[in-house]
């Protein structure tokens, strides 16, 4: 993770501030709940290739990022975002370091001037306030449904709590908005339930808040494992190239025997993701992609427990295989 890829969606902080210590406005009706917010929320499209894809929803919470829930995008080969006659392709997929949170932030090329919505803080929401879900459930863009918070549930001891809604929310709504009566961000749907029950959870959008933090402290972490998998740093912490192939070259995989497809697939994968991200390969011809800490030291132990050599084959935007140190 670059800091001009942090810098093109974090939250301002006199904003932030702003927006945590402003007196409560006038409830609004659900007709303009709906007028206020609505204009930040799409509907996300993951393709994974052959005919198949998923569809969610996604929430802009900057002028140039969306929020959504990562299982919307997983294992997609491209993303896009749409509303009405609008089309938006995702650049890159920045995941949560924390794989027990299903959140992600999706960015483009370029900067964008999408319309944005102020967050607003957990510690000012109660069980019994009224909400709004905005989604696109089984597809159906910008849906509005009414609900309370039902209840507020921590994960752990001093984290903050999922929150618990009985706003109706269907398939196609995970990584929509819940929105409070002042049309602001209280959480990003990410888990739904069958059949239309009024019983849906929302991560709490203080969380996207949070994220640029919590990817930077993330590095050193990181960058201690990839010398673990013989990754060679420069002095700046960043991966020095091997000059085997260019990045977007699948010609440069390795053949493993069999068909080329299946690694090709997983490498596309590998390039829609966001910093920090690796390309892995062993030597029992396992392949795939870690994008955190935690999944890079369970690929380790996996490949400890089966006795195989690691490698990379590329980190972040440089390829370094072929001129790696011995894996450790």
């Amino acid at each position: 993770m670059t800091a001009n890829t942090l810098r093109r969606w974090a939250f301002p902080a006199a904003g932030f501030w702003l927006a945590v210590s402003a007196c409560h406005a006038w409830a609004l009706q659900p007709e303009e709940v709906f007028r206020k917010a609505s204009p930040a929320v799409w509907t996300v499209k993951g393709d994974h290739g052959n005919n198949e894809a998923a569809i969610g929803s996604a929430v802009a919470v900057t002028t140039g990022a969306l929020v959504t829930a990562c299982h919307v995008v997983d294992g997609a080969v491209s993303v896009t975002a749409t509303q009405g006659q609008a089309s938006l392709k995702i650049n890159s997929i920045l995941r949560d370091p924390d794989p027990s949170r299903d959140l992600c932030v999706l960015l483009t090329s370029t900067p964008l001037q999408l319309p944005a919505v102020p967050i607003a803080p957990v510690d000012g929401l109660r069980v019994g306030q009224r909400v709004f879900a905005i989604g696109s459930p089984h597809g159906l863009e910008l849906t509005l449904s009414e609900g309370l918070i039902s209840a507020l549930r921590p994960k752990a001891q001093g984290q903050l709590p999922i929150i618990q809604t009985s706003a109706p929310v269907s398939a196609g709504s995970s990584g929509g908005g819940l929105f409070d009566t002042e049309g602001r961000l209280v959480g990003v749907t990410v888990r739904v339930t069958p059949g239309g029950a009024n019983l849906g959870f929302a991560y709490p959008a203080q969380w996207v808040m949070e994220l640029p933090q919590r990817v930077t402290a993330e590095l050193a972490t990181w960058r201690e494992l990839l010398k673990n998998v013989g990754v060679v740093l420069g002095p700046n912490g960043e991966p020095t190239p091997s000059g085997h192939a260019d990045l977007a070259d699948e010609a440069g995989l390795p053949a493993l025997g069999g068909s080329s497809e299946p690694m090709r697939v997983a490498y596309r994968q590998f390039l829609l993701q966001a910093h920090p991200r690796a390309f892995l390969i062993t030597s029992d011809n396992k392949f795939g992609t870690a994008t955190n800490s935690a999944a890079l030291t369970e690929h380790l132990k996996g490949c400890t427990a089966r006795k195989v050599v690691c490698a990379a084959y590329a980190v972040d935007d440089t390829v370094v295989w072929g001129k790696q140190q011995a894996a450790k």
